[in-house]
């Protein structure tokens, strides 16, 4: 656990520099878009007190400002200022038309309200599930649900109330403008102005070409389901924490002295190679004291060398941390002392963020059986591409000196077994036989032979039991002195014996590795009795995945009962939720461009994407709703409503992907984590978005155009019902 909170407050700094640039990107955001300082206060405004929310949330839950909510935060600051932009934008239509801004606050709310809060809802029910979630992902997706839940709710309630009050406050329509307004947003205007010409140009196409449109979409989902083979898999991203241990083990029973002689060179060999990378080097070498239980549980011994290597921020390096495992793999090629060496990334082989490695379980009660199909395994895992270095969890055969005592023996000289037992304990471990008190402390006074004295077998022989008489009688006059080999451990799994052989992976994911393996082991003639298992990092994999899935799918049952409640139909639902396919498609297609992996936190952002998508249909729709019911026509509704609101949409958008870059190409300690969710936002969101704003209303145009053929069917029908029963009544 060395140097983590260092790393801890490292990966802080970075998030909370990420929070600042991702608010900055949504001011201008809006500021660019609305051209009026007093609209962007008023955004700026809402944004503080939202996330205030989830300060509230963490003081009463008792938890801490800590990686996960700096990253629920940033995650936010896009999607906080959606509803406000919404009923904003709505507002200053109706001031800019020439409504009093009192009027004009109340009316232009109104006609957004239901679109927002059910807009809210259905992101509520994205990131409510995420609270449900079992396992390993408990722990970050927990607090992420509850922060984000938290955050929507206020965000919608000062949308719906503080927003439409400091209009009517602040807002007025604006006669004349400074020239250094006109300078720069005159072009903002008109790209604004053209770019509103140009798409309601396409959409007036699009709703007359439907056909075109649908197949055009269908194909390009079939075509992004390609990039599929392209993309791996793996649990979670390795994080670069700045920290690297390494262990080595030389042959059992090397001296201290040519240990720590090795080491020392190791150590100036890396500090001068890595000079500009590496910031401390340490190495421990030698047995631990037994009264040192928390060194006696680690792998020690005089043989054995353990380097705790600490590098400078990797915002301050070329190379990252990966490549510099790799480079001191390769130079520990170099001394064929070693008998192991195992260089960690991360400086700890726990935790769902360090180096990713594919374990495979050997089952078998022969040791020697698993033992050579461990080494068999561990041969062929190094032709595997993408792994570094395969260990085995079983450790080498340690030397031991058993005492089999004859029980005829010991009874004839008047000893039993646990009474010789226990001498032979006291002489070779030692005993306490007093306690040495100095300044109100006390410490133990452990009286044993001395080490001339019981480190060979022939000293053990000698060693002398007392009987009930106090006559002395020799260790070897009862019992016979064997020197063997055992196991350092034996590693039992569901009552079986196993041992595990982990490839650590570099430069390839997980799946992929997996899969490589797995083709090796098919190779393999496996004795009867043994058999080999997939665990670790994979298992784990399989498991978030599935669970991940199921949650999606209840994801997207409970959005489409939100949207079913708001439009009281299941036509309008139906159609906003062709859009996620769609997002679907462009998430692939980020992965694969960008090189990310599908890991955990990609599906997290594909998930997000699920509320985020959804959001602009239904605002799309909801406005398409109201123009219907003012009288116009299908096509005309469609057109005037995405025209309307094209710009809200788009704000919306571009608030959320622009709070999302700083996460996806921040360089700082532990932005690998958060990266390819950020990617999947921005890659899904992009491309949904433009086929919301076509594919949507087209669709709608299908099913309104075939609603209104069965309506006048129906109509006729009872026309010609009623002029047949008026006949008859003649």
């Amino acid at each position: 656990m060395r140097g983590c909170p260092e790393n801890i407050l490292n990966t802080i700094n970075s998030l909370v520099e990420t929070v600042i640039y991702a608010l900055l990107f949504v001011v201008l955001v809006v500021f660019v878009f609305l051209g009026r300082w007093r609209a962007t206060l008023i955004i700026c405004i809402t944004i503080p007190l939202s996330l205030i929310a989830s300060f509230i949330y963490l003081a009463v839950s008792g938890n801490s400002i800590n990686i996960v909510s700096l990253s629920s935060l940033s995650i936010a600051i896009g999607m906080v200022v959606d509803d406000a932009i919404v009923v904003l934008e709505n507002v200053t239509t109706h001031i800019e038309r020439g409504s009093d801004p009192k009027q004009a606050s109340i009316h232009g709310t109104n006609e957004v309200a239901l679109s927002v809060i059910a807009s809210t809802l259905t992101m509520i029910a994205v990131f409510f599930p995420l609270t449900l979630v079992s396992g390993i992902t408990d722990v970050m997706f927990k607090q992420l649900g509850w922060m984000m839940c938290a955050i929507m709710f206020v965000s919608t309630i000062a949308a719906l109330t503080l927003t439409p009050m400091m209009c009517s406050q602040m807002l007025k329509k604006e006669t004349t403008s400074s020239k250094l307004f006109l300078i720069f947003f005159t072009p903002v205007n008109r790209g604004l102005n053209w770019l509103d010409v140009v798409y309601a140009n396409l959409l007036t196409w699009s709703v007359r070409h439907r056909s075109i449109v649908i197949i055009s979409c269908s194909l390009f989902f079939v075509a992004s389901l390609f990039c599929m083979k392209g993309i791996s898999t793996e649990f979670f991203p390795a994080q670069d924490n700045a920290r690297i241990a390494v262990e080595l083990e030389l042959p059992i029973g090397t001296r201290t002295e040519v240990s720590q002689s090795l080491a020392q060179d190791l150590t100036n060999l890396w500090m001068t190679k890595y000079k500009d990378e590496l910031r401390v080097c340490n190495y421990t070498v030698g047995q631990a004291d037994s009264d040192n239980a928390s060194a006696s549980m680690q792998n020690n011994g005089s043989h054995v060398i353990t380097f705790n290597i600490s590098l400078v921020n990797p915002e301050d390096r070329d190379k990252e941390l990966s490549l510099i495992c790799d480079l001191m793999r390769d130079d520990l090629k170099g001394y064929p002392e070693f008998s192991k060496s195992q260089v960690i990334l991360g400086g700890t082989n726990t935790g769902i963020a360090n180096q990713a490695s594919a374990d495979y379980e050997i089952y078998g009660f022969d040791m020697l059986v698993t033992d050579s199909i461990a080494t068999e395994l561990r041969k062929n895992l190094l032709t595997v591409e993408g792994v570094s270095e395969v260990t085995i969890s079983r450790g080498d055969y340690l030397p031991e000196y058993q005492v089999d005592f004859d029980r005829e023996k010991l009874a004839l000289h008047g000893l039993n077994l646990s009474t010789a037992g226990n001498y032979l304990r006291n002489r070779v471990n030692g005993a306490v036989a007093s306690q040495y008190r100095e300044d109100g402390d006390e410490y133990d006074i452990k009286v044993r032979y001395a080490p001339e004295f019981r480190t060979s077998l022939s000293n053990i022989e000698e060693i002398v039991i007392y009987n009930s008489l106090g006559q002395p009688i020799r260790v070897k006059d009862v019992g016979e002195v064997i020197e063997k080999s055992s196991p350092p451990t034996i590693e039992r799994k569901d009552r079986e014996r196993i041992v595990t052989v982990s490839a650590l992976i570099s430069g390839a994911a997980l799946g992929d590795v997996v899969a490589g393996g797995n083709k090796v082991i098919e190779q393999m003639d496996l004795p009867q009795g043994i058999s080999i298992g997939i665990s670790g990092s994979y298992e784990d994999l399989q498991e978030s995945f599935g669970d991940l899935g199921v949650l999606a799918l209840l994801i997207v049952v409970l959005v489409f009962i939100v949207m079913a409640a708001q439009f009281e139909s299941l036509t309008y639902p139906f159609i906003i939720m062709f859009s996620l396919p769609f997002a679907l498609s462009r998430v692939l297609l980020a992965l694969f461009m960008t090189n990310s992996t599908l890991s955990v936190m990609s599906l997290l952002g594909a998930i997000m994407l699920i509320g985020i998508v959804v959001k602009n249909g239904i605002v799309l729709i909801d406005y398409i709703t109201l123009c219907r019911e003012r009288g116009m026509s299908v096509v005309l509704s469609v057109i005037t409503s995405g025209t309307s609101r094209l710009r809200p949409v788009l704000m919306t958008t571009m608030t959320t992907v622009l709070g999302m870059i700083p996460m996806a190409i921040s360089t700082g300690q532990g932005a690998e984590m958060w990266r390819p969710m950020a990617i999947a936002v921005i890659g899904g969101l992009s491309v949904s978005t433009v086929l919301t704003l076509v594919l949507i209303p087209t669709l709608y145009c299908v099913f309104a155009g075939t609603g209104l053929k069965y309506q006048r069917r129906k109509l006729k029908q009872d026309n010609e019902m009623q002029t047949f029963f008026a006949g008859i009544h003649r």
